[in-house]
């Protein structure tokens, strides 16, 4: 009786306030729920260590801002440890921001080129100028950066006729989106060593944020969902084609994949 009464509760009150059946459909425990019915992966991917895909090497991750809304410092390393790992490495990237990963990547990649929506389509969204100010701050001007302006959802991507080693999707991380630029990717971009990597598919390392997860195994092809892989201590997921150890996934701390962080202003 006393679960009826609740969801009695529940429903009058979504009924008075709409808005709520969002939030209960976009919580992050319903999503994993989908993810566990639909993949059977309900713990999350299985996951790589950074320090084995960097190979000990010092990393050197520089513009970073510290600032809210970009990426951790260890997103960036992995970036340019992917892309330093191809001869004159083409990089895509959908989603700018301040530029901090593409401003990364270019300093040990070939070319780089990077989507993101037009300075108008933001302002006429109603987003404050000075936030639209902000994207591209970094990477503008990089003589090896190709910024290209459009909506992921629309853009021709099979137009550029171009295929890429590494591919970092950060755009828009609602599902639709997630899966839609994942599809794309997958049908336009890719050769058969391409890398991919999506931002967000952690809210902190550890902690899976399963709309990004169900986006992923949604839009990415059914015979390459061996090949995909959490990236331990980043928000990182990867596509990749080759072989790595890995393990089931833990949010527990380990001695051995702890870093060394050096700053200087």
């Amino acid at each position: 009786m006393k679960r009826l009464h609740k969801l009695y509760r529940a429903l009058v009150l979504i009924l008075k306030k709409p808005y709520l059946l969002n939030k209960i459909l976009d919580d992050n425990d319903v999503w994993q729920e989908r993810v566990q019915k639909q993949y059977g992966n309900g713990d999350g991917l299985r996951e790589v260590r950074f320090h084995d895909l960097a190979g000990g090497e010092e990393i050197s991750v520089k513009p970073f801002s510290f600032l809210e809304g970009g990426s951790l410092p260890t997103d960036l390393a992995l970036l340019r440890v992917l892309a330093a790992g191809f001869d004159d490495c083409k990089f895509f990237e959908i989603g700018t921001w301040r530029g901090e990963s593409v401003a990364n990547v270019a300093e040990v990649a070939g070319e780089c080129t990077t989507l993101n929506l037009s300075a108008k389509e933001m302002l006429d969204a109603g987003l404050d100028p000075a936030y639209v100010d902000q994207h591209g701050m970094f990477s503008k001007g990089l003589p090896d950066v190709i910024h290209l302006e459009g909506n992921s959802k629309t853009f021709d991507f099979a137009g550029l006729n171009k295929k890429y080693d590494l591919i970092f999707i950060d755009g828009d991380h609602h599902f639709e989106s997630v899966k839609q630029d994942t599809e794309n990717v997958f049908n336009h971009l890719l050769h058969e060593k391409s890398i991919v990597v999506w931002h967000d598919y952690a809210w902190q390392p550890g902690n899976v944020r399963y709309e990004t997860l169900a986006a992923i195994m949604g839009g990415v092809p059914k015979v390459f969902h061996e090949n995909l892989y959490a990236v331990r201590n980043t928000l990182c997921a990867i596509c990749y084609h080759g072989d790595l150890r890995s393990y089931i996934p833990s949010n527990v701390a380990k001695k051995d994949e702890a870093f060394e962080v050096r700053l200087k202003a």
